[in-house]
């Protein structure tokens, strides 16, 4: 069986005409017919019902076309990493990241780059966005997850996401103006964070409130532990939230009342190269599919 052959079929299975699927792959009929024929006699089995008015796959063909989207999805995957290796796209990357960063979306990158580049070792640092900056310009770093607009020179940045940013408490609030008046509010320390702390203000200044920073950490996950137990309310990513039952979102009123927080990928200037600009391709590609 060569590739050729699946390729052939798959596209006579999704047209079910010889002379759409000849014209598709850009060859005559009779060679179409020809390499059909070959698949079935190596298989020993009839794909195709043909008549005058109409083709048909037969069981055996339904079942092979189920499999053949796989088949050459796998083949594709073998050659892109067999140029890969040729390449040489290995060693260690240091990907850095905040820690409000979903961490579905840490796996899920680290997943598919495992997938893609099978010799590449991906180490993770979990830093604040001015820490990873800092890195990037040491040598430190090679690619940062970060939340701020203030990039010094020398470092460039792409948009990897934006995402919604949402109030949140502990679980069972049913007056929401109540606890905005009662409750501290949780943040990050504003020379940590200073962006995502400003965003904070910003986005309680838009609620109508003035908050009252009680307590302040340097980690999302420590913000919303704090908040589960009860000790304030915080601004957090929505897509942090979601899924928590220890937790209860506020949903405004007004539809305007929205604050959209972006996310950015940086890397150094000067590191600049096909294979890095294929890594960012492919992050940021991960990041829109599931965000």
């Amino acid at each position: 069986m060569e590739l050729r052959h699946i390729q052939y079929f798959q596209v006579l299975a999704e047209e079910l005409h010889f002379g759409n699927a000849a014209k598709r792959l850009f060859i005559s009929q009779p060679p179409l017919s020809r390499q059909i024929k070959e698949l079935e006699l190596e298989l020993g089995v009839s794909l195709f019902t043909r008549t005058n008015k109409k083709v048909a796959l037969t069981d055996a063909g339904r079942y092979l076309y189920t499999q053949t989207a796989s088949l050459l999805q796998q083949l594709a995957q073998v050659k892109n990493n067999t140029k890969l290796i040729h390449d040489q796209l290995s060693g260690e990357i240091k990907l850095g990241f905040i820690s409000s960063t979903s961490k579905v979306l840490i796996a899920r990158i680290l997943e598919e780059l495992k997938t893609s580049y099978p010799s590449l070792q991906i180490n993770l640092f979990e830093a604040s966005s001015i820490k990873q900056l800092t890195a990037i310009q040491e040598g430190k770093l090679d690619l940062a997850i970060i939340r701020t607009d203030n990039i010094p020179s020398g470092i460039n940045q792409t948009l990897l996401y934006q995402e919604v940013l949402c109030l949140v408490g502990p679980a069972g609030i049913r007056n929401w103006n109540e606890s905005m008046k009662q409750l501290n509010f949780i943040s990050f320390n504003p020379q940590y964070a200073p962006q995502y702390y400003q965003e904070t203000l910003d986005y309680c200044q838009q609620l109508g409130i003035e908050p009252t920073f009680r307590h302040q950490c340097n980690n999302m996950n420590a913000i919303l532990e704090l908040v589960s137990l009860g000790l304030g309310l915080a601004i957090a990513p929505k897509s942090m939230c979601l899924n928590r039952k220890d937790l209860s979102l506020f949903s405004p009123s007004r539809k305007n009342l929205q604050m959209i927080s972006k996310v950015y990928l940086c890397y150094s200037a000067d590191l600049q190269n096909s294979h890095l600009t294929t890594l960012i391709k492919q992050i940021t590609r991960t990041a829109n599919q599931l965000l």
